[in-house]
């Protein structure tokens, strides 16, 4: 709010169309809003007070963030590994991918999230796009191939324009049943 605390109550600027402060002490998160005060020779005077400016220093935090991605006909979640403590999620669609995210922090405004789209042998499926403000994306008209891994990434913007470290995870890809393994359920 305009005059709440003042950051540098006062300076004149030697130009008619801009001025330039120094020497603020502003951190990240922190809100500020600008008062211009504009006087002419005769005395006569204006005020205009900004929107709200955020100022943004530091990245978003991606460590409570989390990403699912949403298997679209699975064809098994069953471990068939002895051994292995986690289910590999698995779907047998081979062009479209769902997942969604949540979680990532910022005291300065996030603006927007990107995400990409890898196979498991790193090459680029979707180079990385911007999501707008969505937090959950349905991608289709993907080539997955059996047998491999699509690996999703997601980072998130702030006002500031820093992006979050990147979060990923991955889906395994079969097209096709899974062999007779012998174990009952």
């Amino acid at each position: 709010m305009p005059y709440v605390d003042d950051v540098k109550s006062s300076w004149v600027s030697n130009s008619i169309d801009r001025c330039k402060a120094t020497g603020l002490n502003l951190t990240h998160g922190m809100t500020v809003y600008v008062t211009v005060k504009c006087v002419n020779n005769i005395e006569l005077a204006s005020t205009v007070f900004s929107s709200p400016v955020y100022i943004s220093l530091d990245y978003p935090q991606a460590n409570t963030a989390s990403l699912e991605i949403d298997p679209i006909t699975v064809t098994s979640q069953h471990d068939y590994f002895a051994g292995v403590a986690a289910t590999v999620a698995v779907q047998s669609n081979q062009s479209c991918l769902q997942f969604h995210w949540d979680g990532f922090e910022d005291v300065s405004p996030i603006i927007g999230y990107g995400y990409e789209i890898l196979d498991s042998y790193n090459n680029s499926l979707i180079g990385w796009t911007d999501a707008g403000y969505r937090t959950m994306v349905t991608k289709c008209g993907l080539s997955l191939s059996s047998g491999t891994s699509a690996v999703v990434g997601v980072s998130a913007v702030n006002s500031g324009d820093h992006w979050s470290d990147t979060i990923s995870k991955s889906l395994r890809i079969s097209a096709t049943s899974p062999s007779l393994t012998g174990l009952k359920n």
